[in-house]
Parts: structure tokens; sequence; C-alpha cells
């Protein structure tokens, strides 16, 4: 019953979500300003270090919808596109003790992958091991992130931005159909054929 419910609210979220995203007349007045806070913000990087091309994700260790974004990414990262995610722990108790694991790793990246290979869908739980000790600064640096997230209007994650080639910003709240990444990205469409993925095509 506790699933259900919980299901219905995800559904629910994500529907309105993704409703917040479409609406080009609900694109922050001050969006400019977020993007420079976006760019500043410590991030795990996945992707070429050179890369021409950046996507920033707000994400929840936690986060099953995040968990698909990374999914629908991974191939886009191959192909050259560089993704900054930027952690925010609200879903669960241990999303703070998550979002310190990775962001705490001596490999981010390494740690984020790992996350996200084990996650289990049937808990909405991240795979890796939260740490018990939080930095004071790194419980600061979440919630600043929280509020950058819900500065965009973006109640939960995931929350993706990125610039144009004009240099415009641009976001997204929800996973992003599979036929949006090529212009989110700025690369050429590629190959998902992830079952998980097939509600987003």
């Amino acid at each position: 019953m506790k699933r259900a419910l919980w299901l219905v609210v995800a559904l629910a979220f994500f529907a309105s979500a993704s409703a917040v995203a479409t609406d080009r007349n609900r694109q922050p007045a001050d969006a400019v300003a977020l993007f420079a806070k976006v760019q500043s913000a410590d991030a795990v990087v996945e992707g070429p270090a050179s890369a021409r091309h950046v996507l920033y994700v707000f994400f929840d260790a936690n986060c099953f919808y995040c968990h698909l974004t990374w999914k629908a990414l991974q191939p886009y990262e191959a192909a050259g596109l560089q993704v900054r995610w930027i952690p925010v722990a609200y879903q669960q108790p241990s999303s703070v003790g998550r979002a310190a694991a990775i962001m705490q790793a001596p490999d981010r990246a390494a740690a984020l992958r790992l996350n996200e290979t084990g996650y289990d869908a049937s808990k909405y739980d991240g795979a890796i091991t939260p740490s018990a000790d939080v930095a004071p600064a790194l419980a600061a640096q979440l919630e600043a992130n929280t509020a950058l997230m819900r500065a965009f209007g973006a109640p939960g994650t995931p929350l993706v931005v990125w610039k144009s080639p004009d240099g415009a910003p641009h976001y997204k709240i929800g996973v992003p159909r599979l036929s949006e990444l090529p212009a989110m990205t700025g690369l050429a469409r590629q190959t998902i054929d992830d079952p998980d993925l097939k509600a987003f095509r």
C-alpha cells in the first residue's frame, strides 16, 4: 500500500514537472544569473575534460528519475558530452550520506557510477553505502544546491540545465525525452535501447 501511494505521488510529480518544463513562459527572469551559479557549483564530472558540450544535472543519489537520466546520458557521454552532476539530498534520510559518499570519494565519477549501476529500483535506493561522516561545508553546499534548484521552479530532481548555441540558458524538469537529447546536448542522436527508458522515447 505504501509503495503504491509513493508511485502515485511520484507519477503526479513527474507529470506536473514535465508540464512546467515545457512552459517557456515560466523561464526565470534571472535565468542568466542562475546559470552562472550553476556553472560554479561543485559537481561530479563525467565525460571528457575538454568537451565542447556540457549539461548540468541536479540529482539526488536515491532518485529513480535521476537514475534514468543518468542511463539516458551515458551514450552521449561516450560521444563527447560532459555532464556535471550537482548533488542535492532531500528524498530519503540516506540521501545526505550517499551524497557525501560520492562527493567525498577520491574518484567522484567512479562513486557515482557505483551508485547508479547498482541502483535498487524496488526500494528507490542508490547503491553506494551512505557516509556517516558528512562535513559541515558539504551539508551547507547541499542546502545551497537545493535552493538553487528550486530557484528554477523545480520542486525536485532531476533538473537539467544547459546553454543553446546562441548562449541562452535552458532547463528541463524531469527525465528528458530521448528525442530531446540531441538538441539539449548538441550531439547527433545516439542509439539507446535500454528497456527502462522505453517510456521516454
